[in-house]
C-alpha cells in the first residue's frame, strides 16, 4: 500500500482519507502477524462511532451504531450514544474513530483465484515477490482474505509467512495442488507439478488426499468433461475425496465445466462449485432452472466466476478495455499496458473465445434465476487477465453481478460472510458480528445504494485487517 500501518494511542489527530479522526498516535509499528490463525495479535482497543453496519450475513442494515473492537474481534455492536457524555471517549487508552455517518461492512474476499499464475511468465526469482505485492495489492482495494484455488503448498505458507511478518496482505488461505485425472487440466496447459495431483482411481484418491489434509484449508478438485478435454477425474474418485476431506472437517470446492459434471459434483458432495457451465442449448434457460433447483436443494454453494468468462470471450476487443474504463475498473493508461500485454488477444488452451463468450452471456442471463431459487452465491474471479490488478478482477465480479441484475445486499454477501462460509470459516470470520475476526470496510458511501460505493477507491476511508486499522 506504500504506507506503513500504525498503532494508534489516545492524544492526536489520525486521518483517515479525507476524515478527521480523534485518535492519539504515540508510535508506528508493524505488526507481526495476519491471516485467521495468523489474526491474533495484541493491538489497541478501537471503537468505531456512528456507523451504519452492514453484517455480511444478507440480513438487514443497522443504522448509527458503535462497534468495539478488541484483541482482533468485534467485541461489542451497540446503538450510538444518544447523550454524548456517555460516548466513548477514549480515556481508557482506547483508540475512538468517529465513523461520521459512514458505513462499516466486513473486509471483501476472493474467494477464487491462482496466485502462481499471476506471476508463471516471470523468472522464477521475480514470482514470490510478484504475488507478495499482489497480496499487499489485495488488502489496499478492502480485500481482506483470499483464497487460492490450486498451487504449490511450499510457496502458499511462504506467501502466508511474509503476511504474517509484513503486516499488510490480505489473509491466505489454500488448497495446496488441486486433484485432476491423469493428464488432466491444467496439467495439460502448464504442466506444473506442484499445482496438481494426478489421480486415476479410488485407490489413489485415498493415499493423495490423506497426504495433503492435515497441511491445507479446503480441498479442490477438477471435475471437468468437456469434449476434447482429456478423461476426466473418475466419480468415484472424486466421491472419495470429498468423503475423506469432509472427515477431516475440510471443505471441497469442484471445477465443472457441463452441466453434468454438475449435477454429479453436488451428487458426490461438494460444497461448493466453481464456474457456470457450458449450457447444452444456450437459447434455453430450462437447464439453469433445473440446476438451481439442485443446488438450492443441496445447500451447495455457486461460484460462477463472470468475469473469467468475459475475459476469455472478449481478449483482443478494445471496445472492451474502453468499457473497462467507463465502468471505472481500469483507467487509460491502465488499458493501454493490457493491450501491450503479449498474451492479450491470443487463443487461451481449454477455453475457446466462442465458447467463453456463450458461457458468459448465458450466466449472465440466467444469474437471476439461481438468486430466485434460493441459491448461495459466492463471488470468485479466478483470472486477472484484462484486468490492472488481481484485486480489480474481484470488483468486476461484483460489479457484473450487479449488471446481471442481483440486489445489492446479496451482492454483499457473496464477498463477504458466504464467502467464509465457502471453506468452512463463517463461524469467525466474514461478518461483521460479536465474536468475528475484525476484518472491515470503512466507506463514507451506502453501497447498498450504489455498487460504485463498493468499488471506487474514492468512498473507502479504511480496512481494518484484524482489528488493525491500515
Amino acid at each position: 500500500m506504500g504506507e506503513t500501518p500504525v498503532r494508534v494511542c489516545p492524544g492526536a489527530t489520525l486521518q483517515v482519507g479525507a476524515w478527521s479522526r480523534t485518535a492519539h498516535l504515540t508510535s508506528v509499528v508493524p505488526p507481526t502477524s495476519t491471516g485467521l490463525d495468523q489474526h491474533h495479535r495484541r493491538e489497541p482497543n478501537v471503537i468505531i462511532k456512528n456507523v451504519t453496519v452492514i453484517d455480511g450475513t444478507g440480513g438487514a442494515d443497522l443504522p448509527a451504531m458503535d462497534v468495539r473492537i478488541a484483541d482482533g474481534r468485534f467485541e461489542d455492536i451497540r446503538p450510538s450514544a444518544a447523550d454524548p457524555a456517555r460516548a466513548p471517549s477514549g480515556d481508557d487508552g482506547e483508540v475512538v474513530l468517529d465513523g461520521g455517518g459512514g458505513y462499516l461492512l466486513p473486509g471483501l474476499w476472493e474467494s477464487h483465484t491462482h496466485l502462481t499464475g499471476f506471476a508463471m511468465s516471470l523468472p522464477e526469482a521475480e514470482r514470490l515477490p510478484h504475488i507478495q505485492r499482489a497480496m499487499a495489492g489485495y488488502l489496499a482495494s478492502g480485500i481482506t482474505s483470499v483464497c487460492d484455488l490450486g498451487g504449490s503448498v511450499t510457496q502458499s505458507r511462504t506467501i502466508r509467512e511474509a503476511g504474517r511478518v509484513g503486516g499488510t496482505a490480505a489473509s491466505l488461505f489454500f488448497a495446496g495442488p488441486v486433484f485432476t485425472s491423469v493428464q488432466g487440466w491444467p496439467l495439460s496447459f502448464h504442466g506444473e507439478r506442484s499445482m496438481a495431483v494426478e489421480v486415476g482411481d479410488v485407490d489413489e484418491a485415498h493415499r493423495q488426499v490423506e497426504k495433503l489434509l492435515d497441511q491445507v484449508d479446503f480441498v479442490k478438485c477438477i471435475f471437468d468433461g468437456k469434449p476434447r478435454g482429456g478423461e476426466r477425474l473418475p466419480l468415484a474418485a472424486l466421491e472419495a475425496i470429498i468423503q475423506a476431506a469432509h472427515g477431516a472437517g475440510r471443505k471441497v470446492l469442484v471445477h465443472v465445466a457441463t452441466g453434468t459434471d454438475l449435477r454429479e459434483a453436488v451428487t458426490a458432495g461438494a460444497d461448493c462449485i466453481e464456474h457456470s457451465f457450458v449450457p447444452e442449448d444456450p437459447a434455453d434457460a430450462s437447464e439453469a432452472e433445473q440446476i438451481a433447483a439442485l443446488l438450492a436443494e443441496t445447500g451447495t454453494l455457486y461460484c460462477p466466476t463472470l468475469v473469467t468468462w468475459e475475459q476469455l470471450g472478449r481478449s483482443g476487443d478494445p471496445a472492451y478495455l474502453d468499457e473497462l474504463v467507463a465502468d471505472g475498473i481500469s483507467s487509460a493508461e491502465d488499458a493501454a499496458a493490457i493491450a501491450a500485454r503479449p498474451f492479450w488477444g491470443m487463443p487461451f488452451p481449454h477455453h475457446p473465445a466462442d465458447e467463453s463468450q456463450t458461457r458468459f452471456d448465458y450466466a449472465m442471463r440466467t444469474l437471476p434465476l439461481f438468486h430466485e431459487a434460493g441459491v448461495k452465491l459466492v463471488a470468485g474471479s479466478d483470472i486477472a487477465m484484462a484486468m490492472p490488478t488481481p484485486g480489480s478482477a474481484l470488483l468486476r465480479e461484483l460489479q457484473l453481478f450487479t449488471k446481471a441484475g442481483l440486489p445489492l445486499s446479496e451482492i454483499i454477501a457473496t464477498a463477504t460472510g458466504r464467502a467464509a462460509e465457502k471453506i468452512g470459516k463463517r463461524d469467525v470470520v466474514g461478518t461483521v458480528t460479536v465474536g468475528a475476526v475484525a476484518d472491515a470496510l470503512l466507506l463514507d458511501a451506502d453501497p447498498l445504494a450504489d455498487i460504485s460505493h463498493l468499488i471506487d477507491p474514492r468512498h473507502r476511508r479504511a480496512v481494518i485487517s484484524s482489528g488493525r486499522l491500515i
